[in-house]
């Protein structure tokens, strides 16, 4: 017994390190809107930044829409399994970038990316919350917050190999510095999705009998004394009607979980939600480059260098924050009800939509109002996917949070079409974050008036009236063999 729980857990914390390993890969997916000035100058063909913003939220869609789809394949082939393919598609997806630096073929290197996304997100998510039911907010954030860290470290290397200097050649340099992330980006793609894969063992349950019976049986299979026989014999069959007793829980079916009004708000929620969160990942730094750079090109180049580096340090701060916020919105989920958590998570991002225009009179408040947006962001990643378990149970909740993902698949699409219609000056960005932040007022709303239970609902402990009465004989014989009444 203790030999079979000592290698659940060990597997329960292999599968842990690798959803992050997979989720540290296909969470660069992310990693694009901060390389866009790059992409302009690698691809053979120029393209303005209106079009290239088009280019991870397809991606995106991809991986949101096709995560419910994935959940069948899981149920099937298994996690590892869809590891494996995963990483293939990963590796398929940058060596097309390497070698075919043509916008059509980007624009089928990053679906493939998505596509990989939507094999692993939730899917390695739910084979954790299987090895770790008592702590689903703090996997949910370790799980996630890996996904969020990909783009810090990647960011980072990019920038960091990615060197101009004056006098030369500008668009060559960058040519040859992307060359060599694309490079080191695919070596980490195949060692870390190796590793992954090898470390993933999907949740299996352990055997009755050990879970269940207090005294070890013998070579022979056998329990030791008859009495111990009778014990075991009720104390499995009261585990039985437990199981009976959660699966009558769990009997609601899948078509009527979706065709309920509490899924329909969860729909609304995952849409309204993340309309603003996509649209500030995918231009903030372009923003900010057109509100301290191109701006400013009037001044001093040692004025924009200086800029550009803020900008960069930026989109590091993003992603850690990004990161480290999902373990901070994990570790706070386990303790803080969901209708008092979400809410804040609205009301930071209403805030940051409604003042990041005017936050670029100043790199400092830039920060700030960025840093808070994106802080939202990563609460809604962290805090709703936990209200599905909750609502519908484990086992529909990746089917369920893969239909919740189809509805923020297009919200991840709704900020390009703005700017691609709406951007053509600065004072234009004010429209779009406007427009972006406005949905969140729906979902406070419905944050407030949905129903959610305080926490899961306990089931009750059933204790066999001969194991009460067995217990009573024996203690009023001990009492009376010790002469206590």
């Amino acid at each position: 017994m203790a030999l079979k729980g000592c290698n659940n857990k060990i597997k329960g914390i292999c599968s842990l390190i690798s959803a992050v390993l997979i989720n540290l890969l296909t969470g660069s997916l992310f990693t694009f809107p901060n390389l866009i000035s790059y992409y302009e100058v690698f691809v053979d063909h120029k393209y303005n930044k209106n079009q290239l913003y088009f280019v991870a939220p397809v991606g995106i869609l991809f991986f949101n829409s096709l995560s419910s789809v994935m959940g069948i394949l899981d149920d099937k082939f298994g996690t590892r399994v869809l590891n494996i393919i995963a990483s293939i598609l990963l590796l398929s997806s940058q060596l097309l970038v390497y070698f075919f630096k043509i916008f059509a073929l980007l624009i089928i290197a990053y679906i493939l990316y998505g596509l990989a996304a939507s094999l692993t997100y939730y899917q390695s998510l739910k084979n954790c919350w299987k090895y770790f039911p008592n702590l689903k907010g703090l996997v949910s954030g370790i799980v996630f917050s890996s996904f969020g860290l990909g783009p810090f470290i990647f960011t980072s290397i990019a920038d960091g190999v990615i060197k101009t200097s004056e006098g030369g050649n500008k668009d060559e340099e960058i040519i040859k510095g992307f060359k060599l992330f694309l490079i080191i980006f695919i070596i980490c793609i195949a060692v870390a999705g190796t590793l992954s894969s090898i470390l993933c063992f999907p949740y299996k349950k352990e055997e009755k009998y050990l879970s269940t019976l207090s005294v070890l049986p013998n070579e022979e299979n056998e329990v030791q004394n008859p009495e111990d026989e009778k014990e075991y014999s009720v104390h499995l069959k009261d585990e039985d009607k437990i199981e009976d007793k959660k699966d009558e829980k769990e009997e609601k079916t899948l078509k009527e979980a979706i065709l309920s009004k509490d899924f329909l708000f969860c729909l609304l929620i995952a849409a309204c939600t993340l309309i603003y969160g996509y649209l500030l990942s995918n231009t903030y730094r372009t923003f900010g480059e057109v509100s301290f750079i191109i701006e400013k090109e009037k001044g001093s180049e040692e004025e924009s260098a200086k800029m550009k580096g803020y900008l960069q340090t930026l989109s590091k701060v993003f992603t850690l924050l990004n990161t480290f916020g999902r373990l901070l919105w994990g570790f706070i989920a386990d303790r803080v009800r969901f209708k008092i958590l979400y809410p804040i998570v609205c009301v930071i991002q209403i805030i940051s939509g409604a003042t990041i225009y005017i936050s670029t009179s100043n790199i400092v408040t830039y920060y700030i109002t960025t840093n808070l947006g994106v802080l939202g962001f990563a609460g809604h990643v962290i805090v709703f996917p936990n209200l599905i378990p909750i609502k519908f149970g484990v086992e529909k909740s990746v089917y369920l949070l893969g239909i919740c993902a189809i509805f923020t698949g297009i919200a991840a699409l709704i900020g390009p079409i703005l700017t691609l219609f709406v951007l053509k000056e600065k004072k234009d960005y004010l429209i779009i974050y406007l427009v972006g932040a406005a949905p969140t007022i729906v979902s406070l709303l419905i944050a407030i008036i949905i129903k959610v239970e305080t926490k899961p609902k306990e089931e009750p402990k059933i204790i066999d009236d001969n194991i009460i009465e067995e217990e009573e004989v024996n203690k009023k014989e001990n009492n009376e063999e010790t002469g206590i009444e």
